[in-house]
């Protein structure tokens, strides 16, 4: 009789992982990562299928090594070149951020394989194979913490946090920005860091969506804090790109994602005391945060809708997306007001169309927040984004 009522109950579970698979696609093509770790956990992972989503959602969640392993179990047994060209991609992405930079190069090279000619994001991927190519010698990034103590933060012109950095004992101060892919620097700050720069025939899109031509430096010991860095990738731009006119304002450094996230957990309060806590976070709770390549993506609630929204510390203000419109109460539809506005970052200026929010209640990270005039940009983003 046993045996009989296991058989059953993987014939359940297969049914079941089946029929969900519409559903855990929809999510993954909507960029839903939250809510497709939930219906993974419902669906169980029997569906070959189902090996491409979970590998996914390891990759976005902070656990890289598996996702690499679940992603190449899943190219090795499916015949389907739409899903192997993401998961080369999701993969390239993953191995990336273990510092792996000429495996990424070979794995974008194989997703660009299976990517049509006239594809809107060749253009793109070809940028980054080329720049993680150009990054294949680099050792990846390690981090050691030595006994806890606080930095100052102070606000800079553009309405941001910068914070005490030192690089080979060259003291300087850089925006925290947790929406910079990686972290930036101006030609004369890699200069007064005594650092070397590398050629790579790439660009970077600044946040005017201006290419600007692109090389890199590597730094073997930065200091934030607590926290001793060693093998820091820097992009390396122009002054001129980094200079934000209206302001008269210079940007000298920008430290990104890449080295905030492996610091663990930061906390910063409202007068700018940073403090990291490289044993704060527990390592039993399920993720708050998720990875858009280097984006970093938060659960939002307004009202009954969820929402997945950037978190931008380098932004002094909230903008929306045209596409948080479904999510609005008809009041909040009614209240919005058309002007147009300046956005200034690495690049230019540009002037752009939005429609202003009064009030705006959002529950962020179980905290609820009232925002005021908040902006929602005319265009949504292009792409995968």
């Amino acid at each position: 009789m046993k045996p009989m009522l296991y058989l059953l109950g993987l014939i359940c579970c297969l049914s079941l992982t089946t029929a969900d698979a519409p559903r855990l696609r929809q999510l993954q093509e909507k960029g839903r990562f939250f809510e497709l770790r939930e219906a993974l956990q419902e669906a169980g992972w029997n569906n070959p299928e189902n090996l491409f989503y979970r590998g996914l959602v390891e990759s976005r969640l902070g656990r890289e090594p598996a996702a690499v392993v679940d992603l190449q179990k899943f190219l090795a047994s499916s015949n389907d070149q739409g899903l192997q060209r993401k998961a080369y991609e999701e993969m390239a992405f993953a191995l990336v951020r273990l510092g792996r930079y000429g495996d990424a190069a070979v794995a974008l090279r194989e997703a660009l394989r299976l990517t049509p000619v006239n594809d809107i994001d060749r253009a793109g991927t070809e940028n980054s194979r080329a720049l993680y190519e150009s990054l294949a010698d680099v050792a990846p990034q390690t981090v050691e913490f030595g006994e806890e103590t606080a930095a100052q933060a102070e606000f800079n012109p553009l309405g941001s946090w910068d914070v005490p950095v030192e690089v080979n004992g060259h003291k300087g101060k850089w925006i925290f920005d947790t929406g910079a892919n990686w972290s930036t620097l101006s030609e004369s700050e890699a200069a007064e860091m005594g650092l070397a720069l590398r050629e790579t025939n790439t660009y970077v899109n600044g946040s005017t969506g201006k290419k600007n031509p692109l090389r890199v430096a590597i730094a073997g010991d930065l200091r934030f804090g607590n926290a001793h860095l060693r093998n820091v990738v820097f992009l390396v731009l122009s002054d001129k790109a980094l200079y934000v006119g209206p302001l008269k304002y210079q940007i000298r450094g920008i430290l990104g994602i890449p080295v905030l996230r492996a610091l663990g957990r930061v906390s910063m309060s409202a007068k700018g005391v940073v403090r990291i806590e490289a044993n704060g976070a527990s390592a039993a709770a399920e993720p708050n945060l998720f990875l858009d390549e280097w984006d970093l993506i938060t659960d939002v609630r307004h009202g009954d809708r969820r929402l997945e929204m950037n978190l931008d510390t380098g932004a002094n203000a909230t903008s929306l997306n045209p596409s948080v419109r479904d999510a609005l109460k008809p009041d909040e539809l009614a209240s919005l007001k058309s002007k147009r506005d300046k956005t200034a970052g690495a690049g230019g200026v540009m002037t752009r169309k939005t429609q202003v929010l009064p009030t705006l209640r959002l529950e962020i990270l179980g905290r609820t927040e009232e925002l005021t005039k908040v902006s929602m940009v005319g265009q949504q983003p292009t792409g995968d984004k």
